[in-house]
């Protein structure tokens, strides 16, 4: 048999013309699934014509002849099992086992170990440092802490003074103080009831009121006869109005800084120059400094008075 024969019969194995009919019958041209599959003409048109010379590499050809076997909705499978016998090409299957993956990384499987070693220790820091700092919060430890019953209570007061509490042991109980209240006004009313009452005569009541109006009357003659001496020898302001006052010692502490009510008076004694500040001064009613009269009207701008005693 020539070769020509052996080609034609092996050709005719291979469905070509399904491929041509399916693409008629679904109105493609070869231009068309050229750039749908993206294959060269040459390609389509050895396909449609069974041109198995053309088509030799079997790799290629197969993956050429499912794409358009597919895409024309042929048996795919069916037609490249034809090319196969006519081709002469077997086309062998095997199962692929599969392997597991196998690490390239030197060292990989022996850094795990360290990896977990380091991440314990960073959670024992972490909690090592945790318990740390609350303990630092609570600023007394185990032998410090005793009971503050057993402690003296100072308390500092506005003036600069300490004052220093008593501990409660130190205070009586409230049934013992009650009891000693209850015996000492028990002792003078078991006296009384023991001792006898005594009546006074007329005579005695008599004499008793004349003595205290004669002490009476005596009291007041010495007042008459005293002479009225001023008693206000430092500052004294007396106000009108609510007042904002501001009165200090220059250096030292501060006799009033506040508010002042309408018809309340003010009286300080200092040896130390005073700083006086009034916000508002047709509030107040009256000030004299050592008993001298001062005029707010020479000293206030505004209303306002800032002004140093002694002038």
């Amino acid at each position: 048999m020539s070769e020509e024969a052996r080609s034609e019969s092996t050709s005719s194995d291979f469905p070509a013309v399904q491929f041509t009919q399916a693409r008629e019958q679904q109105g493609l041209s070869v231009e068309q699934v050229c750039r749908q599959l993206n294959l060269s003409k040459a390609v389509v048109q050895a396909i449609e014509k069974g041109d198995l010379q053309y088509l030799s590499d079997p790799v290629f050809s197969r993956g050429y002849i499912r794409s358009y076997a597919k895409f024309l909705r042929l048996d795919a499978d069916a037609i490249v099992a034809s090319y196969n016998r006519a081709s002469g090409n077997v086309q062998m299957a095997s199962a692929v086992k599969a392997i597991g993956t196998v690490s390239t990384v030197p060292g990989r499987h022996q850094g795990r170990p360290l990896l977990k070693i380091g991440s314990w220790l960073f959670v024992l820091a972490l909690i090592a440092a945790s318990v740390w700092w609350w303990q630092t919060q609570q600023g007394l430890t185990t032998a410090d802490r005793e009971p503050l019953d057993n402690r003296p209570l100072s308390i500092e007061t506005s003036d600069g003074n300490t004052l220093i509490l008593p501990q409660l042991d130190d205070v009586a109980p409230e049934g013992s103080a009650s009891d000693k209240s209850e015996d000492v006004i028990a002792a003078p009313i078991a006296a009384a009831d023991e001792e006898e009452p005594v009546y006074l005569t007329e005579e005695q009541i008599e004499q008793l009121q004349d003595e205290q109006g004669a002490a009476s009357s005596a009291a007041e003659q010495e007042r008459e006869s005293t002479p009225a001496t001023s008693v206000s020898n430092g500052l004294e302001v007396a106000f009108s109005d609510d007042c904002w006052i501001s009165i200090r010692e220059v250096g030292g502490r501060t006799l009033f800084n506040g508010v002042a009510q309408a018809g309340q008076s003010l009286n300080f004694q200092s040896d130390s120059t005073l700083a006086v500040v009034i916000g508002k001064v047709n509030a107040v009613r009256m000030l004299s400094y050592e008993g001298e009269s001062i005029d707010l009207a020479v000293l206030s701008k505004d209303n306002v008075a800032r002004f140093s005693l002694p002038l």
